[in-house]
């Protein structure tokens, strides 16, 4: 008896410690979520039971509800997915035998992530911004590179307005990129370029992640099935496709799907870059502000605590299901 009883003096701190910082402020939320807890009523908040829930999805509050959660899961899929592919790329070119100098280029590449990133993000504040910005004097002060960037936004911007025209996205029409009238790129203050910079600031920040997790699965792929499918007749496409995919299954899927509900909770990659910016007309939310800023906006700007709980309550039930689904459907966990 003594012995079955003895392991839960040690872990008992713990325990106390999970239950008063991380259980205790949970369900305190959950409760404030059933309330009307704002700057009206601060010391005298009652309960009104399902109110926030119905505002957010039964009232006008539903059209900015739809338009952050349809940008919240564009930035955590696209966000994923272009780290995945770029640390891949990365990992595939390092793991050949015998490049030269790979160490050096390992090296080089994992200072993004060593580097904190709430330093890394306010250094890409500076480099983006429109006026100062060391990316918008050097796209002014290299004709080629201006005249190329002008005809990829023609591009695009046609792209655009073919794809509004052919599918009539209606209340969802895509905005088209724009430069202003000095010739600068508005990479933080215009609503599409300010999504194209959170995007490409976080692929910044993730990519050497999955460099890393890619490098090591890599690894541990036998050389002698690349052997075998060479004397086969097999190309790199068909190794790459039939080898090397499914073996880095295992391991990468949960680390995909990991990173996914990371990303769908990446307050700081968003609110150190934009804050939730720029501002849209007839909304609360900003262009770039996905669930949780959102619901930091309206509990710290706006003092709606018990609505921004009720935020809080619908981005847990929606991340947990999505993962559930998730691990569900691809057996990440099986192996």
């Amino acid at each position: 008896m003594k012995e079955k009883f003895s392991p839960y003096p040690y872990i008992l701190p713990a325990i106390v410690f999970v239950t008063l910082i991380v259980l205790f402020p949970c369900l305190y939320s959950f409760y404030l979520a059933f309330t009307n807890y704002s700057l009206y009523h601060f010391t005298s908040f009652s309960f009104i039971g399902l109110d926030n829930f119905k505002e957010i999805l039964l009232s006008a509050e539903l059209s900015t509800f739809l338009s952050v959660l349809w940008w919240t899961f564009i930035w955590a899929s696209v966000g994923v997915l272009s780290q995945v592919v770029v640390g891949l790329a990365f990992a595939l070119v390092l793991n050949k035998p015998h490049l030269w100098g790979k160490n050096l280029y390992r090296t080089l590449l994992i200072i993004p992530w060593a580097v904190p990133s709430f330093i890394t993000v306010l250094m890409w504040t500076g480099l983006l911004n429109t006026d100062f910005g060391l990316i918008n004097k050097s796209i002014t002060g290299t004709p080629i590179l201006c005249s190329f960037i002008n005809f990829m936004i023609n591009g695009v911007n046609h792209l655009i307005e073919a794809l509004n025209y052919l599918l009539g996205i209606g209340h969802l029409h895509l905005e088209t990129f724009k430069m202003d009238s000095r010739g600068f790129v508005p990479w933080l203050t215009e609503g599409p370029w300010a999504k194209i910079s959170v995007l490409m600031v976080n692929l910044w920040l993730g990519f050497p992640y999955m460099m890393s997790i890619s490098l090591g699965a890599l690894q541990g792929i036998p050389a002698e099935l690349y052997e075998a499918s060479s004397l086969d007749g097999a190309s790199k496409v068909q190794q790459f496709r039939r080898i090397t995919l499914p073996m880095l299954r295992s391991s990468m899927l949960p680390v995909i799907i990991t990173s996914f509900a990371f990303n769908f909770n990446n307050f700081v990659g968003i609110y150190l870059l934009t804050a939730g910016g720029p501002a849209v007309a007839g909304s609360r939310a900003g262009a770039t502000d996905i669930l949780v800023s959102y619901t930091y906006k309206l509990a710290f700007n706006l003092s709606q605590y018990g609505l921004a709980c009720a935020y809080a309550v619908l981005i847990f039930l929606l991340i947990g299901s999505i993962s559930m689904v998730n691990f569900k459907l691809t057996g990440a966990f099986k192996e």
